[in-house]
């Protein structure tokens, strides 16, 4: 667990920043509230973020935050704090009896079936990746991942609409932020990293293994599998 930075340690960080300092960070802070930030393409946020990484994360401490930092991938996002020992459930109870209840500032979002083994198969995909290529950048086609996607759903007459509904899914990964369309090329994508952080090693084969089961029977509505909630 991250250890608190005593109040007299903060008062002397904090008065040691210049009055731009002070401007860099407090936007650093509001855009992380918003969504990640990635080194390469947020290079002047993440020097703020090294710079001033014990300030930022006991700010967020306060409101019930804790900063995830991967300076190896290059990728820092914000999470809820959990409350999981005997102590901080014992107080979380008695603060929710008081009427204290701690809103939650990152939403809790449902992911659909689609959206789920989409974010799976890229996972999997950079990990295949990272074991055979140098390259810190995974690159992938819309036909690939068209490809990657049909055998999960049930044959179909009507191709084009299939592959309009594939398109709405990469659409959404996109907006998640696990995909970032290429500059003058509309149907090329990089896999973002932080998608790490979404499903580890672990998460891939067993998460698959329930897919390949489902993908087995052709006539079952993939839609009405339940996947359990991600945070982001």
């Amino acid at each position: 667990m991250q250890k608190d930075i005593p109040e007299n340690r903060q008062d002397e960080l904090f008065n040691s920043l210049s009055q731009q300092q002070q401007i860099e960070k407090s936007s650093l802070q509001v855009r992380l509230l918003k969504g990640p930030i990635y080194r390469a393409r947020q290079r002047d946020l993440w020097q703020c973020l090294e710079r001033d990484q014990y300030l930022i994360r006991e700010y967020f401490q306060q409101i019930g935050l804790t900063l995830v930092l991967d300076p190896a991938e290059g990728y820092a996002y914000l999470k809820q704090m959990d409350f999981e020992t005997p102590e901080e459930l014992t107080n979380k109870k008695t603060s929710k009896k008081a009427g204290f209840e701690i809103p939650r500032l990152i939403t809790r979002r449902a992911l659909s079936f689609g959206h789920t083994l989409l974010i799976v198969l890229l996972r999997k995909r950079l990990a295949e990746h990272d074991s055979e290529d140098s390259s810190p950048r995974l690159i992938v086609s819309r036909s690939e991942i068209h490809q990657w996607l049909q055998p999960y759903y049930p044959t179909v007459s009507n191709e084009i609409k299939q592959r309009r509904d594939l398109d709405g899914l990469i659409k959404k990964v996109i907006e998640m932020g696990f995909l970032n369309t290429l500059i003058n090329h509309q149907d090329d994508f990089e896999v973002q990293r932080i998608i790490k952080a979404m499903v580890n090693a672990e998460e891939i084969v067993s998460i698959l293994e329930k897919l390949d089961d489902y993908a087995k029977d052709k006539n079952k509505s993939v839609d009405n599998i339940d996947i359990s909630k991600k945070e982001k």
